[in-house]
Formats: structure tokens, sequence, C-alpha cells
């Protein structure tokens, strides 16, 4: 059998969605898939060498944010702009793939369904081939459409077109386990779960203390979406003047980038883009590890059924959790069933500053959380189950 892996990021080992996809890969024969990648101009993917036998043809994916103006002319400019996406530039890239996998003779499509080009090729690629759709959802699409602004019109026809995707799936990769229940029953689509893993082999030793008795510092990787969460923190923060129990507290950050404002003084280490290997043993110094997740009401859907992948990381350090999100959110349910978190479910600046304390201060309860994540880890997100699930 061979796949045609249709996505638009390809696996790779700098950036998160094409780490997940080049774990995956690694478990199929020589052979056995292929890619064809729609990608952003400014993505610039490094294919791991041992995975250098995917045939992998590239195509620019059209602009998917066309709201150029204010209010009303911005909905239409974003309607027509859409309209002609899917008619032209999109009905080009059909043509391009399907040409590609008859070539290659394959005999199944995997589509990534992240964001409208994605979504609006998957049906009519596997239709046209006559050969079965399996798809993989990283995010509600709800979410991909609000940050690029999309018009209600457009946003209607391409959730429409999201729906189709997935009742024409043989089976369906989700994003968490909540999401996996709630697209089984809205779309009677067959679904698995597809967590964010490591090797086991990557977990470090529980944590028994934190590092130091002078500062109490906070961990944070990866891209900070729930701004809400973090102003709510940072707030939390000035309120105490980065002090808990005498001791000075420091946040340590990991990315390509973050939009930092601060109205008062902060103690902000950024680092910059690291490795994942790297980001564990740089995470694993720290004594506590932030995640932020949505509060408002605008990210509903995405809370609940979305997983973040750096919690994954985080579970492997060792070191509590500090989950920051509303307690519908699919991590805090996930983490509260098996007690491995600090899960503060408000962005009132006293609880959080009465959680951080008890983690800095508790002795006993930061080990009992540091010994559950670290089992919770080896229980559910590890990369042998993601194998397997795949």
């Amino acid at each position: 059998m061979r796949l045609l892996l249709l996505t638009d990021i390809p696996p790779c080992w700098n950036y998160t969605a094409g780490i997940v996809l080049a774990q995956l890969a690694e478990v199929l024969e020589p052979g056995s898939l292929v890619c064809f990648c729609v990608k952003h101009p400014d993505i610039q993917p490094i294919v791991p060498d041992n995975l250098s036998w995917i045939p992998i043809q590239y195509a620019t994916k059209p602009r998917e944010n066309w709201r150029l103006m204010p209010k009303q002319l911005g909905a239409i400019s974003s309607f027509i702009a859409q309209s002609w996406t899917e008619i032209y530039p999109t009905l080009s890239l059909r043509d391009q793939i399907i040409k590609f996998a008859r070539q290659h003779k394959v005999d199944g499509v995997w589509c990534v369904l992240q964001g409208q080009t994605m979504i609006r090729l998957a049906v009519p690629v596997a239709y046209s081939l006559g050969v079965p759709l399996l798809t993989e959802v990283w995010d509600p699409p709800r979410w991909w459409l609000k940050d690029n602004r999309v018009d209600s019109l457009s946003s209607r026809r391409i959730l429409h077109q999201f729906s189709l995707a997935l009742q024409s799936s043989k089976c369906c990769a989700t994003a968490s386990w909540n999401m996996a229940d709630e697209y089984y029953q809205r779309y009677a689509c067959q679904t698995i779960p597809f967590l964010p893993s490591l090797p086991a082999s990557w977990a470090k030793p529980p944590a028994k203390t934190t590092c130091n008795k002078s500062d109490f510092t906070i961990g944070l990787a990866g891209q900070i979406y729930a701004t809400d969460s973090w102003n709510a923190l940072l707030k939390a923060l000035d309120k105490v003047n980065w002090k808990l129990a005498d001791r000075t507290v420091r946040i340590r950050l990991l990315g390509s980038y973050f939009n930092l404002n601060a109205t008062s003084s902060t103690n902000i280490e950024f680092l910059g883009w690291r490795s994942q290997a790297e980001s564990l043993n740089i995470l694993s110094q720290t004594d506590i590890l932030y995640c932020p997740y949505w509060f408002s009401n605008q990210f509903i859907e995405e809370a609940t059924l979305s997983f973040p992948s750096k919690l994954t990381t985080y579970l492997a350090t060792g070191r509590p959790v500090f989950m920051h999100a509303p307690d519908y959110a699919s991590p805090t349910v996930f983490l509260k069933n098996n007690n491995a978190a600090f899960c503060c479910t408000s962005i009132d600046p006293d609880q959080i500053v009465f959680l951080l304390y008890k983690a800095a201060t508790n002795k006993n309860y930061y080990q009992e959380i540091a010994l559950n994540g670290h089992n919770t880890f080896l229980k559910y997100l590890t990369l042998d189950i993601l194998r397997d699930n795949f």
C-alpha cells in the first residue's frame, strides 16, 4: 500500500506539526509514502535524513487571510477573494496533486485538514483518485478561520466542506480524546486520538523538590496563543512583586517568537527556539512549567477539543505542570483525571498566586504532582502508543 500525504507542512524536525508527521512516517516502510506539500512561502522545512526516501513535491499555498479593509468592506473583500481562491488556485492545485498521485500509484490519501486550502482539497482529490480518504485534525477549523479573519459566508462554506471531509473519511486522527468523541458523534466517522508524543526513554525522573531556595523559575515553551491567561499570570506576579515566599520568580521562555508587553519590571529570560531534546533538558531545570489556554468565550470549542503539544514535553521533564485553563478545557480534564498538574481554572490574580505559592512551598504536594505527571506521560503520551494508534 502507498499513501499520499497531503499536508501544508511535510514530515520535518523544525516545526511542531512536521515533527509529529515525521514520527509517524518513520513507522512506514520505504516506498509506502509520498507527500504533496502545499506550504506557505515562509515555511522552510528540514526533512530528516532517515526520511529522505519520501518523494515530496511542493506547491505554494494560496493566501488564506484576505481581510484587507475594516468592517463591512473587509468582509466583502474577504468573500470575493475566498471565492476566487476556491475556484482558481485551488482547482489548479487539485490537478497538480492528482497528477502527482497517479504518477506514484497511490492507494489512499492521508490529508491533514489544517486551514481552508487543505479542507477544500481533501474530498475532491480522494474522489478523483477513487481511493480511501484518511484525515487528521490538529485544531478545530473555526480557530483557523477566526485567526485569518475569514468572512462569515466563506466560513460557513468551509465548515461545510470540513463536515464532508470527515463524513467521507474512513478514519480521522484527532488531537484529543474529547475531539475523538465529539467528531464521532457529530460526523459518524471512526476516530482515533493522536496525541503529541515523545520516546519513553526521554522521560526525566520525577522531581522531588524545586531547584534552589532563592529563585522560583517558571518555564514556558512554544507560542502563547492564550493571551488572556498569560496577561493574568503577569498581573498576578506584579501583585506580589515577582516574589513567592521570599523567592524571586523568574520566567524562562523557549520559542521562536513572543509578543511581550510589560508595564512594570519583570524577570523574563528569552532563550529563542530550541530543538525538542534541548528544550526538554532546559525545562527540566525549571521549577514548574506553565501551560496557558483560552478562557475567552470566543474559544470555547478550541479549548474543549484541542490539546497543547507543549504539554507532552512538559510531562516528560519530570517537573510539575501549572495548567492555566478553564475547567472544561481538554487538557484540564485530562490532567485532573490523573492528578497530574497544578490546575488553575481562573484568571483571578489571587487564585493564581495561591496555587503558585502552594507549588513553591508544599514539598510533599510538589513531589506528588511531579510523580503523577511522569506516570501520566508514560501511560498516555509515549511514541510507542502513538505508533500503535497509527
